[in-house]
């Protein structure tokens, strides 16, 4: 079955077209349409957390079923913009998609800080744990801490989980300031705060 996809705002931007023709099997969900998008578009993928579905003018979850001919909208929040990312994933960090995140038009200075697994003797990869609930909530406390300290704009801190290889990117974080410093003390800042208080153990494999 064929289905209309509808893109706005930012999500358009990104895409670089307004709509899409998306070919599923029938009985298809949402959840396999998005899929479906972000291999073709994958940046998308990093704004899932704030995006808003409707199917036929209606807001719909990403289990609703699918039928030939649906149109699907794909929308970010009514305030406009990505919203800051506050995650935790198994999937690899989109690095562009979690400054995209931070951009905007009263920020002068955007700083993305990327941790690494680096090479060391018998290393091959990391394997991260995290409890997650605890972890969330910390890693909330770390952005509106941010904020109060350094009067920064926005923040985004995306974190993996699982098995990362040498090389693999373990932690981002993004900052938006007024200015370049405020932006570079706000990001180191807040990766000392994720090594200190962040429930999220690493071991040697």
């Amino acid at each position: 079955m064929h289905v209309t996809v509808k893109l706005f705002a930012t999500y358009r931007e990104i895409a670089g077209a307004k709509e899409l023709s998306i070919r599923l099997a029938d009985g298809a969900t949402v959840r396999a349409l998005l899929d479906a998008v972000y291999a073709k578009h994958p940046r998308l993928q990093g704004h899932e957390d704030a995006m808003i579905l409707a199917v036929n003018h209606e807001f719909a979850e990403p289990t609703a079923a699918l039928r030939e001919g649906d149109e699907v909208a794909l929308m970010p929040p009514v305030s406009g913009g990505a919203p800051p990312l506050i995650e935790i994933q198994r999937k690899a960090i989109d690095a562009r998609a979690v400054v995209d995140s931070v951009r905007r038009d009263d920020a002068g200075a955007i700083v993305l800080f990327l941790g690494s697994v680096r090479s060391d003797p018998g290393v091959q990869a990391l394997d991260y744990e995290v409890y997650r609930p605890m972890a969330l909530k910390k890693m909330h406390e770390i952005v509106e801490g941010s904020k109060k300290k350094f009067g920064i704009l926005d923040m985004s801190i995306v974190h993996r989980l699982g098995r990362i290889r040498i090389g693999g990117d373990s932690v981002a974080i993004a900052v938006s300031a007024a200015h370049r410093g405020e932006a570079f003390d706000a990001a180191s800042w807040a990766m000392d705060e994720m090594k200190k208080v962040v429930p999220i153990w690493k071991a040697e494999a």
